[in-house]
């Protein structure tokens, strides 16, 4: 293998990763924060990506105004979402509620399918060519999603590190009792963590459709995946998805190129399957805590 193969292996597998650590990081956030398994994250992967798609055929906009609009309409629908539906299944078991996203993910599915068929969407607008990078090729395209991927994340430790917010969500997730004994806002702080991760997944949604095609079922693809990383990573552990999700965009770059897509899949699981063995808690463990 040349150091220009291995080179432009490892930025393929950056930015699959990038997406796949983005599309994580609101499952980390939600599980962390609710103890949630939350199904319906793909919607909102879906949601962006139409949000976007429609911008740049209707609108004639570039598709970079999609990232923001996308966060905002998934926040927007994400805290509706949360309102009316998950706020409610707080005391309810652990199977009732993952019954209830799945059930809200097949409702959004069957939506989109509905209203925008099956057909596969996609389009040229945006940032256009490529850059050369000692011998390797990145589309500018690639770069913007990297980029952004890059923002966001740290965006978002720097949240729950750093912020007040972040405090609350930390405590949150670490003891639900003492936290909402110690004045914390339980109800505020699990609204503000659904529509944070909504708006997570809409932005991925939106740089997806930059680089791939839309369809109804793009959420999906993309959730069993980042539910792996999550699991990779530690279940509601912030940094162990980033990492998990570079981790598992590199061997599935590297693994598609050896050997082929369904192979590489199959070789995700396998890591899958080590982990939980050798370190059933996951790369950086349990908890929201980075």
């Amino acid at each position: 293998m040349t150091p220009t193969l291995l080179l432009q292996l490892v930025i393929n597998g950056l930015i699959f990763g990038g997406l796949l650590a983005l599309v994580a990081l609101g499952l980390a956030l939600i599980f962390g924060v609710m103890r949630l398994v939350n199904f319906a994250h793909g919607i909102f992967v879906t949601l962006g990506a139409y949000a976007t798609y429609l911008l740049v055929a209707n609108l004639k906009l570039s598709p970079l105004a999609g990232i923001p609009v996308s966060a905002l309409i998934g926040a927007a629908i994400g805290l509706v979402v949360q309102e009316l539906v998950i706020r409610r299944l707080d005391n309810r078991p652990d199977l009732e509620k993952l019954m209830v996203t799945y059930a809200l993910a097949i409702i959004g599915l069957g939506f989109f399918s509905a209203t925008f068929g099956g057909d596969f969407r996609s389009y040229s607008a945006g940032p256009r060519g490529n850059i050369a990078f000692l011998g390797a090729t990145i589309g500018w395209r690639n770069l913007v999603v990297l980029g952004v991927c890059a923002i966001a994340g740290l965006a978002t430790i720097l949240m729950v590190d750093r912020s007040r917010v972040g405090l609350g969500l930390r405590a949150l997730a670490q003891n639900r009792d003492a936290a909402a004994t110690s004045g914390v806002n339980v109800n505020l702080l699990q609204r503000y963590a659904f529509g944070l991760a909504s708006a997570l997944a809409a932005v991925s949604g939106s740089l997806i459709s930059m680089i791939g095609t839309t369809t109804p079922q793009v959420g999906e693809e993309w959730l069993l995946s980042s539910f792996v990383v999550v699991v990779i990573g530690g279940m509601g552990s912030i940094g162990g998805a980033i990492a998990a999700g570079i981790a598992v965009g590199l061997v599935q770059s590297f693994a598609s190129y050896f050997t082929d897509d369904g192979w590489a899949r199959i070789t995700i699981f396998m890591l899958l399957y080590v982990v939980l063995v050798l370190r059933p808690r996951g790369i950086l463990g349990r908890g929201l805590p980075i």
